[in-house]
């Protein structure tokens, strides 16, 4: 009797790039399926300075002493990234009939991550790693949440 997994996707993340990958059936091994890349999340602060989105921020810190401008930028970028991510999943699980997430991602990317994930997606979240691990190869990707769990 063939006994059916639900579908599960593992999304690793940083702030510049999100792979998307799924069980290959039952198979124990990962497939990525989909990647999105933030090409403003690997430039460095005082590039994103000079960007026109970052003037807003930068008179914003500067009338903040306290405010950091290159944090306040670099972490506006970062939660860009994740707002926008969280709305790709919420559109592709809904579409793909998804069951399950597992989210890694470092702490404050993960955080931003999940609380821009509307309720029903955040429901889907069986497992969370507060760890980078998107530079990973697949293989090395499922062995670290097989040691996880």
């Amino acid at each position: 009797m063939k006994v059916e997994m639900p579908l599960t996707w593992v999304v690793v993340a940083d702030a510049s790039r999100a792979r998307v990958l799924h069980f290959k059936g039952h198979v124990s091994g990962l497939e990525e399926i989909e990647d999105f890349v933030n090409p403003r999340g690997r430039l460095k602060a005082r590039d994103l300075n000079s960007d026109k989105h970052g003037s807003r921020r930068k008179r914003q810190a500067e009338s903040n002493p306290e405010m950091g401008v290159s944090e306040d930028i670099t972490d506006q970028v970062d939660d860009d990234f994740a707002r926008d991510l969280a709305r790709q999943l919420e559109s592709r699980c809904r579409d793909q009939g998804v069951e399950a997430l597992i989210l890694a991602a470092p702490p404050k990317f993960l955080g931003m991550l999940r609380r821009h994930l509307d309720a029903g997606t955040g429901k889907l979240i069986r497992q969370t790693i507060n760890k980078d691990i998107s530079t990973l190869s697949a293989d090395q990707i499922k062995a670290h949440l097989d040691r996880a769990s």
